[in-house]
């Protein structure tokens, strides 16, 4: 992204985190390239969306093609961040890195959804995405895709050695002072 600017795309009151419009007009033949860098105050809004420490980085490669129908509008992604989470046994800090890839269709053609009870079948494609006005911002569906890809209980690698002594058995721990049972006891 050259600067937030020129990817401001409002939903409602709602302006997300990472936007990136797409005007279909300036896509040039059948398909085109679209790299975007998050810049840092994106990096940031993404990490406090999502519970994270930081996000260090977020980059992603989107190759936007027309179906051939031309219907649709297809988005084939790549992308990579630095993410810093916090260890939900230790509470240290850790760094990985994400690397995932996904496809969305978006389609100008809306389609009609009643208010009764919709039956949800998993094995079915989702329906495409809605373009509104010619454009469609890509930054939302990445930022769903990041969010989906986040470890939601991260763990460090220190691996800690827990001996049992030998004489341990669930009857001794009972009787120990250190035991809970012990203080639910000293209640009575």
């Amino acid at each position: 992204m050259k600067n937030s600017q020129e990817c401001a795309f409002k939903v409602g009151e709602f302006e997300p985190e990472l936007s990136c419009p797409i005007v279909l007009k300036k896509i040039q033949g059948e398909s085109c390239i679209k790299n975007i860098i998050a810049t840092e105050e994106q990096c940031r809004k993404l990490a406090k969306r999502f519970g994270i420490i930081k996000l260090e980085y977020f980059t992603a490669k989107l190759k936007i093609s027309r179906a051939s129908s031309g219907l649709f509008v297809i988005v084939r992604g790549n992308f990579k961040a630095g993410v810093i989470q916090r260890c939900v046994i230790t509470l240290e800090p850790i760094l990985s890195t994400i690397k995932n890839s996904y496809e969305c269709k978006y389609s100008e053609i809306q389609i009609r959804r009643d208010s009764e009870t919709i039956d949800f079948d998993i094995m079915m494609e989702d329906p495409p995405e809605p373009i509104f006005d010619g454009q469609f911002d890509a930054g939302i569906i990445l930022t769903e895709e990041l969010g989906l890809e986040l470890d939601p209980f991260p763990r460090s690698l220190v691996k800690r050695a827990y001996k049992t002594p030998d004489n341990f058995s669930n009857e001794n721990y009972k009787q120990s002072n250190n035991s809970p049972f012990a203080v639910l006891k000293k209640l009575k």
